[in-house]
């Protein structure tokens, strides 16, 4: 996609030990584990809603119903990893979001597509987006 975000929510992660194979470079589902620290980490830090708050109070869940992951270079132990996230769309109960992270020489190293679900916790059902949330996301969308 061409389009650029009002804002995208941008930070580093180093490659650790523990997300290393044999080989020396990550361990791709160690990549899917990144996707979720860095999704948890914007909605904490970008969208001012953390995860144990939605959880425990607000008894909000953000499962993910889609994944597709483009593994596109290597990266390894002591890389650092720039990982951008935008918003693709915002539906009803669903966000679809892009990421990206590039190495250190700017290169792509992976990209990916996720759905999150906004799901009521009492009932295990999806529920709409709430205002606030919807609010915060607005900032992060594709134009």
């Amino acid at each position: 996609m061409t389009a650029t975000p009002q804002q995208a929510f941008v930070r580093t992660e180093t490659v650790r030990f523990r997300h290393c194979d044999p080989a020396g470079i990550v361990f791709y589902p160690r990549y899917v584990e990144m996707i979720n620290d860095f999704v948890e980490a914007w909605f904490d830090q970008g969208l001012g809603a953390s995860f144990h708050h939605l959880h425990t109070e607000r008894k909000l869940g953000t499962p993910t119903a889609a994944l597709e992951v483009a593994f596109l270079t290597p990266s390894r132990w002591e890389d650092a990893l720039t990982q951008t996230l935008a918003v693709e769309r915002i539906g009803g109960a669903s966000v679809a979001l892009s990421i990206a992270f590039n190495g250190p020489d700017g290169a792509p190293r992976i990209k990916a597509s996720l759905t999150l679900v906004i799901v009521d916790l009492n009932t295990f059902r999806s529920t709409r987006i709430p205002d606030d949330l919807r609010r915060a996301m607005d900032r992060y969308l594709l134009s």
